[in-house]
């Protein structure tokens, strides 16, 4: 009789597949139960690239859970001047949305990093106006609203509540302004700026007799007209914008004798300027603090006047009073001579 050896080592390597087969499953379904794998929305958060600190500011009062928000330019930087680094394009590459201006002056450069991230949503606030002005600054709050709500529907009554009291916040401050610059009579007076800057400066009150744009764009005539605007005698003030250059607006202010007053158009450019919010407001009390400096200035300027004027008036006088009491010298000497 002959006998069959089988392979041991097979017989235990079939053995132990089978019961692999068997455990897998259990195993498995005891790794999920201690260990659940989160769903999509809370395993990441919702990336949001903006072009610049404005958009990012205003962004970030209408989502504030699960959502990451940065921006590309940084703020003291002029835009039409602005030149990308590889930095940006890591922030563009993992980006679920992107928020820009949608202008080729002040966010032209997004275009070439678009190509690396297709599958980004995009949203353009093209056409909103200045964001200086409060009334600007609310149709940007608003188009970016209504861009998260198409995108995010399940954050929609998130943001619609955030926006809504963000508003509120905006229009407190814009009474809270007004109010300031009223009480410093600052209302009506006349200050030549650049461009940037008028319609926020008209909406507080002032009178804008002359705006111009950015300096590298001033052709030698420009310039003429400039310094002619600011020696008006009722000018009290040169605003100028940090991010296009302040050099020349410091030269026409120094020229003309008036106060040099630096705005900026961004967030965090300076201190004191974290949101939109204090950015106007710094920008306000800039305008309050320029124009008191430039009164004061005058009314020290007329009171030497006045006191040269009274020192002038004193010395005729003595001048006159030493004539006299010379002549009458004179006329005593001959009288005696005389006799």
């Amino acid at each position: 009789m002959k006998f069959i050896k089988l392979p041991r080592n097979g017989v235990k390597h079939e053995s132990i597949k089978r019961v692999t087969k068997l455990l897998f499953p259990i195993v498995l379904l005891l790794i999920l139960t201690c260990f659940p794998v989160p769903s999509q929305a809370e395993k990441t958060s919702i990336n949001i690239i903006c072009t610049n600190s404005v958009l990012a500011d205003f962004t970030s009062n209408l989502l504030t859970e699960n959502v990451s928000i940065d921006y590309i330019m940084p703020s003291g930087v002029c835009p039409a001047q602005y030149d990308t680094t590889p930095s940006d394009l890591d922030k563009i590459v993992t980006a679920d949305i992107i928020i820009s201006i949608g202008s080729p002056k002040m966010d032209g450069w997004l275009e070439a990093l678009l190509a690396y991230n297709p599958d980004a949503d995009l949203i353009e606030s093209t056409y909103m106006g200045e964001w200086n002005i409060p009334l600007g600054a609310k149709k940007y709050v608003e188009k970016i609203r209504d861009g998260l709500a198409l995108l995010l529907p399940d954050h929609n009554v998130t943001i619609q509540t955030n926006a809504e009291e963000y508003i509120i916040r905006i229009d407190e401050t814009a009474e809270q302004l007004l109010e300031m610059v009223q009480n410093n009579r600052s209302q009506g007076k006349k200050i030549i700026c650049i461009q940037w800057y008028k319609d926020f400066l008209e909406w507080l009150g002032l009178n804008v007799t002359y705006y111009y744009d950015s300096p590298e764009f001033l052709s030698l005539q420009d310039e003429i007209d400039i310094m002619n605007a600011a020696s008006d005698k009722d000018v009290c003030a040169v605003i100028d914008n940090l991010q296009s250059g302040t050099e020349f607006g410091a030269h026409v202010a120094s020229e003309s004798g008036v106060s040099h007053i630096i705005f900026t158009n961004f967030p965090e450019a300076l201190p004191g300027t974290d949101t939109y919010l204090e950015m106007i407001t710094y920008n306000t009390r800039q305008l309050i603090n320029g124009i008191s400096t430039y009164e004061y200035k005058q009314g020290r300027i007329k009171e030497l006047e006045s006191t040269l004027s009274g020192m002038e008036l004193q010395r005729n006088a003595s001048l006159i009073l030493i004539f006299i009491l010379g002549l009458l010298v004179v006329i005593l000497f001959l009288l005696y001579k005389k006799k």
